[in-house]
Parts: C-alpha cells; sequence; structure tokens
C-alpha cells in the first residue's frame, strides 16, 4: 500500500511542480489561455525538458502506480489498465507542432493521450466492477470517470475552451491519482498503529 501511495504522491508532486516552474520559465506560456502540451511543443523553450520530465518522468510514475494500485487490489487487469495510462501519458512526451494539427508529431501526440484517457478509464470501470472491491474505493472511480467524461464533452461540444478541458482533465486525473494516493497512505498509517 505504501508504495503505490507513494508512487502516487509523488506523480501528483512532480506534474505540479514541473507545470509550474516551466510555465514560469516560459514567458511564452500563459497559465489560464494555453494547452498544456505546448510547454512540450517544438520551439518552445525547455520543450526537451518538460517531455522528459513532466511528461516521461511523470508518466512513468504513473505506470509505477497502476501496477502497484493493481497489486493492492488484488486486481491484475486494473493495475495494468492503469499502468498502460501511465505509458501512453510517457508517451505524451512526443512534441505537439503548434499550428500544424495535421502533423504526424502533432497526430502521434493527441494519439497517446487519447489511448492513455481510454486505458484511464478502463482501469476506473474495471475497479468499480469489481464486487471485491469496498464502496468508497467503487465510488471514487466512478465519480471520476464520470468528471473526466463530462469534461472531454463539454470540450468537443465547445462549452468549455480547449484549454480549460484539459485543466479539468488532468485536474480529475492528478486529483483522483492524489485522493486514492493519500487514502492508501493512511490506511498504511492506521494498520501500523492498531
Amino acid at each position: 500500500m505504501k508504495t503505490a501511495g507513494t508512487f502516487g504522491v509523488l506523480a501528483f508532486s512532480l506534474f505540479s511542480l514541473a507545470l509550474l516552474i516551466f510555465g514560469l520559465l516560459n514567458q511564452e506560456f500563459y497559465f489560464v489561455n494555453d494547452v498544456i502540451s505546448k510547454l512540450g511543443a517544438n520551439g518552445q523553450p525547455l520543450a526537451i525538458w518538460w517531455n522528459i520530465i513532466g511528461f516521461g518522468l511523470v508518466g512513468l510514475l504513473l505506470m509505477g502506480f497502476g501496477i502497484t494500485y493493481g497489486k493492492v487490489l488484488k486486481d491484475r487487469s486494473a493495475g495494468l489498465l492503469l499502468a498502460l495510462f501511465g505509458l501512453g501519458f510517457a508517451f505524451t512526451s512526443i512534441p505537439i507542432d503548434i499550428g500544424e494539427v495535421d502533423s504526424a508529431f502533432s497526430k502521434a501526440h493527441v494519439v497517446a493521450i487519447c489511448l492513455a484517457l481510454a486505458f484511464w478509464l478502463f482501469g476506473l470501470a474495471r475497479i468499480s466492477a469489481n464486487h471485491s472491491q469496498s464502496k468508497s474505493i467503487k465510488l471514487r472511480a466512478n465519480v471520476a470517470a464520470l468528471l473526466l467524461v463530462t469534461s472531454m464533452i463539454g470540450g468537443a461540444t465547445e462549452l468549455l475552451s480547449m484549454p480549460m478541458t484539459h485543466r479539468l482533465v488532468f485536474g480529475v486525473v492528478f486529483g483522483w491519482t492524489l485522493v486514492t494516493a493519500i487514502s492508501m497512505l493512511n490506511s498504511e498509517k492506521e494498520l501500523q498503529i492498531n
């Protein structure tokens, strides 16, 4: 439990810290108006470092979280799906070409994040469908999945701007990861006390 919780907290913390630091260092990046992928786009300052740290390393931490969380849940399928989400997230380090959405790099970046989110949703569906999981674990998975899908529908129907959609999607994914990780770390402490 402790290992999975640590992976989750580290993934959230590194992503948040990297976003803040790289966002402040990039004079061309605007937190409200730009998609997060712009930090790693071709031609952006420090793009290689954002892609390595903000997408690649965070993706590997998310992969570790998925594998270890699956072990905690005693559900290999959920663990595999969440690990594939992490791997897909790492592949978003393929730099997007801002302004050239039809370029091979831009398409690969978008495919990577779409596949990653699909694996994440399937992982949550697996958790929710597993009768041996607690109600709180299932509820957390269902709420996160509903919020993610609602955010994506808002972006697809243009009720939300693409940057706002990105913020909501990242917020839901990393929020679920952090809350799940903290709940595991707290459960570990409770077990040690008793």
